[in-house]
């Protein structure tokens, strides 16, 4: 199996199991992005009265945006540079990063995201789910997961176990 995504996931919940739970169920009903192997991290995930949280989870927010803004400058070599422009888009790579900066903004979880926020069905953290943290941080994790793809010969065999 080989690691093709790396993502940090906000859940909230009583225990590490029960956000774990959250995780492996969102990632098991969407079908936007499907993994051969989803390894939940627990030696990697933080809970929110954890001392690197807070750091964590504006680092991850971080990489997103580091994202967005690589998918803005790729866009713009394209040529694109307002709105209007945004009609004679060619089809193929330049609106394949149009779609993928779409969905960064519009809370799809995609391969590319980092970070994604269970609570708010986001790539950010609002205000509220900010300050809702501070004032019960024992209630919030921040689930680290790797997700694995088979090469075709083990995907054939995944198959065949089902």
């Amino acid at each position: 199996m080989t690691r093709i995504a790396q993502h940090r996931v906000l859940a909230a919940g009583d225990s590490f199991a029960a956000c774990s739970r959250q995780v492996r169920r969102f990632f098991d009903l969407t079908s936007l992005v499907v993994y051969d192997c989803l390894e939940i991290r627990q030696d990697r995930s933080l809970a929110g009265d954890d001392p690197g949280f807070v750091g964590a989870l504006a680092a991850a927010v971080a990489e997103n945006r580091k994202i967005v803004a690589a998918l803005v400058v790729d866009l713009e070599k394209t040529g694109i540079r307002t709105i209007a422009q945004l009609s004679s888009l060619q089809q193929g790579y330049p609106s394949k990063v149009l779609h993928i900066l779409t969905h960064f903004l519009d809370g799809f979880v995609g391969i590319d995201s980092y970070f994604y926020n269970l609570i708010d069905d986001s790539h950010w953290l609002p205000e509220a789910t900010s300050a809702a943290i501070g004032k019960d941080p024992g209630k919030y994790r921040l689930i680290q997961l790797d997700g694995y793809s088979a090469t075709p010969d083990q995907a054939a065999l995944l198959h065949k176990q089902r």
